[in-house]
């Protein structure tokens, strides 16, 4: 079952840069994780770039993705 990333909170799961695996709700602008253990690559070179990091780790490069309604 998928889970709601709270959308106001300055998660890799929200972020642009973080090459994990998620979905989106489009209309209520939300990112959906599937494992609450969930990883990823960071693809921002200033953040934890080139690093696998859980779906709730945050840094300074975050960037709010596109379709976040935050």
């Amino acid at each position: 079952m998928a889970r709601m990333a709270d959308p106001h909170y300055k998660q890799c799961v929200n972020c642009a840069w973080w090459a994990g695996p998620r979905s989106f709700d489009g209309f209520r602008g939300w990112a959906m994780i599937d494992d609450s253990h969930a990883k990823g690559k960071c693809m921002n070179r200033k953040g934890y770039w080139n690093l696998e990091t859980n779906w709730m780790t945050t840094c300074g490069g975050f960037e709010w993705h596109p379709i976040i309604k935050h």
